[in-house]
């Protein structure tokens, strides 16, 4: 890591540090596996506040502050949010994918001149000749020849 010694750093939890070196490490961990150092920080003597505590039995929607000390104490949460993004961005990958096919048939189509069987004739022997194209880098890849 940029700016520490290396020799400086012990195979501790960094949140029961304090300085320059522990901070850095702090912040590297939290940036690199947000759950470890919640983990860490509840470890090191760290938990909610009292009012997170007080949000969450209130029943209502947690505010940013109680959402904030809960990412940081709570690996559970971090899982969570983690998995929602995962989550999230393959739904948005899935529905891309989606949208493009149906762009690259409308293309197909249009350069067919409106006949759909033409159209997916054109886009199965695109898609073959791209999989031969594939299997052939593949082989190249490890050094034999087609």
């Amino acid at each position: 890591m940029a700016g520490v010694d290396s020799s400086k750093i012990s195979p501790s939890n960094p949140f029961e540090k304090s300085g320059m070196t522990a901070g850095l490490l702090q912040a590297a961990i939290a940036e690199l596996d947000p759950a470890q150092a919640a983990r860490w920080r509840v470890a090191a003597g760290g938990g909610l506040s009292v009012a997170t505590m007080a949000e969450l039995q209130s029943g209502q929607e947690l505010s940013a502050a109680a959402q904030r000390d809960l990412f940081e104490h709570d690996a559970k949460y971090v899982e969570e949010i983690q998995q929602q993004h995962v989550d999230q961005e393959a739904a948005q990958l899935k529905a891309f994918e989606e949208q493009a096919a149906q762009m690259r048939f409308n293309r197909e189509l249009r350069s067919a001149g409106g006949n759909e069987h033409q159209a997916k004739r054109a886009i199965a022997a695109q898609d073959a000749k791209a999989q031969q194209l594939s299997e052939q880098r593949a082989v190249w890849a490890q050094g034999g020849r087609v």
